[in-house]
């Protein structure tokens, strides 16, 4: 019946798949899903918790790189300079520069308040097209691709309908409600129609219909596959040049600034460490912070990371990185920017309880405030016990790796301990009721049947299992005829006091004294022969 369900499962999924493709395909939209290597896990691995201690995390992969994830035409590297260049001039400019057709829905834009002369600066030092689009979001701008055509709208303009085999998911234990759960709760979390927004997401059959916007549909992919193939940490939607710029944030620098303006002071750290730094001109903008707010530090020999933070802390400001710029800009903003990695802790969880115990300590120790559960917007989710998505700002991303890490760190050199309710080498005693002429035999048998060794008639040192009997009220029970009226039958009652795992033993090997495990052999004789003589051979 399993067999068949799962099939049944399939064929459903294979056929809407079939369908929904052949009117809305993913790549179409320019969000190719990527190749499908083996998955990392299996069903074992995170069922058996047995299997614990033998997982292995690994390091990769670190990242789900968006350029993965785009046609190849928007891949290919731009460089070019705009000052205060109107939109609809950069629009000329990409048409000219990649020989795409490119559309700016002026109509649209102007009812969100964007207009073609909305000025755009920007360097771009061989930058993937994707990303330069990706960074018009900080004018109100977003972009769509289809068949060769370039679309500039807002957000919002272009939602789409993409289908996702999640066959191979299921296989491996995920629960539809709690994959779609963590879905929404991580990835764009306000879009989705459990949270106000216009966005859903439905599974039917293997396949999850995703109705989202080109950017979300690539995250979407992104975070699947994440699951796919869990690792330390794996960041969603985050080029892998991101790794540059962490290393380079660690360099040791020296800054003195005595009054030096905001944009001066930023401009000296891009030039002299080779950092694509910007300071978020829109987000300040509507804060009425002034770019000539004078900064005045003296550091020396620190991290570029730690200048950065006293920098941005010291005037109420704050940093993050997306889209190969690290920008400067509000704290309200920052806060607002959120990334989302997927943590393999396969090694610390073996149950969803354990989870959620990982999930309160997460949340008490790494900016209280800041998660959902105390009335922030950062989330923590469990698609399936061992793996952890979560939804959060940089600085405080690595604190949970650093705190995983101290944990594993810890549990290596703690004392294992097992509690006495569960540990399968501690004793018990279990009552088994049973009609008395069973109890009986068994009380002389099962010391017999079930682990010799270990009851402590035998005089070993250590057994100390022991099995007593008692008569327990008696039942009135029907025969065989039914006809004939009900019999009172005498029942006792077993008192074993035994180890767990030994418990496990003695309750199978009464079943099968009650019950048997074989059917009985049916002996073939002459009264086959209404058979017309044919022997048992000739069915063969």
């Amino acid at each position: 019946m399993k067999s068949m369900m799962k099939s049944n499962r399939l064929w459903i999924g294979c056929w809407v798949l079939g369908f929904a493709c052949a009117n809305d395909g993913l790549f179409h939209y320019g969000y190719a899903q990527g190749p499908k290597p083996g998955p990392a896990i299996t069903a074992a691995n995170t069922a058996d918790p047995s299997l614990l201690a033998a997982v292995t995390i690994s390091d990769e992969p670190r990242y789900i790189d968006p350029i993965a994830l785009v046609p190849e035409v928007l891949r290919a590297k731009v460089t070019h300079t705009f000052q205060e260049v109107p939109l609809n001039e950069v629009a000329a400019w990409i048409q000219t520069e990649t020989g795409l057709n490119v559309v700016l829905d002026e109509r649209a834009l102007d009812e969100q308040g964007v207009l073609p002369s909305e000025p755009l600066s920007e360097s771009l030092t061989n930058v993937p097209l994707y990303q330069f689009l990706d960074r018009l979001e900080r004018i109100g701008v977003d972009w769509s691709f289809d068949a060769g055509l370039v679309t500039l709208q807002p957000p919002q303009a272009s939602l789409r309908n993409v289908q996702y085999n999640i066959g191979d998911l299921l296989d491996l234990g995920f629960k539809p409600e709690t994959l779609i759960s963590a879905l929404t709760s991580t990835v764009e979390s306000n879009s989705w129609v459990e949270s106000g927004g216009v966005c859903t997401a439905v599974l039917l059959g293997d396949v999850l219909f995703v109705r989202q916007v080109p950017r979300t549909h690539r995250r979407v992919v992104a975070f699947l596959e994440a699951l796919r193939h869990p690792s330390r940490r794996t960041w969603i939607d985050e080029p892998k040049e991101h790794a540059i710029v962490v290393s380079t944030l660690e360099t040791e620098a020296s800054v003195l600034f005595k009054g030096t303006s905001l944009s001066q002071a930023i401009q000296s750290l891009a030039d002299q460490y080779k950092l694509n730094i910007r300071l978020d001109r829109v987000a300040l903008r509507k804060a009425r912070i002034s770019e000539r707010l004078p900064i005045s530090i003296d550091i020396r020999k620190q991290s570029i990371r730690t200048i950065l933070q006293v920098l941005t802390t010291q005037h109420h400001l704050a940093w993050f990185y997306r889209d190969g710029v690290l920008w400067v800009t509000t704290q309200e903003e920052a806060a607002g920017k959120a990334k989302i990695a997927v943590f393999d802790v396969r090694d610390l969880c073996r149950n969803m309880s354990d989870c959620r115990k990982l999930q309160n300590a997460i949340e008490q120790q790494s900016k209280p405030d800041s998660w959902q559960s105390a009335g922030g917007t950062s989330v923590i989710s469990f698609p399936t016990s061992g793996i952890m998505v979560v939804t959060q700002t940089e600085p405080i991303m690595d604190e949970v790796l650093n705190l995983l890490e101290n944990y594993r760190s810890a549990l290596k050199n703690s004392k294992r301990r097992i509690s006495q309710d569960v540990d399968p080498e501690g004793y018990e005693t279990k009552y088994y009721r049973l009609p008395t002429v069973i109890a009986v035999d068994l009380q002389s048998v099962l010391p017999e049947l079930v682990a010799k060794e270990s009851w402590s008639d035998t005089g070993i040192e250590g057994a100390l299992g022991t099995i007593q009997i008692c008569r327990s009220k008696s039942e009135l029970r029907n025969g065989p005829d039914k006809a004939a009226p009900p019999a009172l039958e005498s029942f006792s009652v077993l008192i074993i006091h035994q180890k767990r795992r030994i418990h496990t033993e003695i309750l199978d090997v009464i079943r099968k004294i009650e019950e048997g495990n074989t059917q009985p052999v049916v002996q073939m004789g002459a009264g086959m022969g209404g058979m017309g003589g044919v022997g048992m051979g000739g069915m063969f």
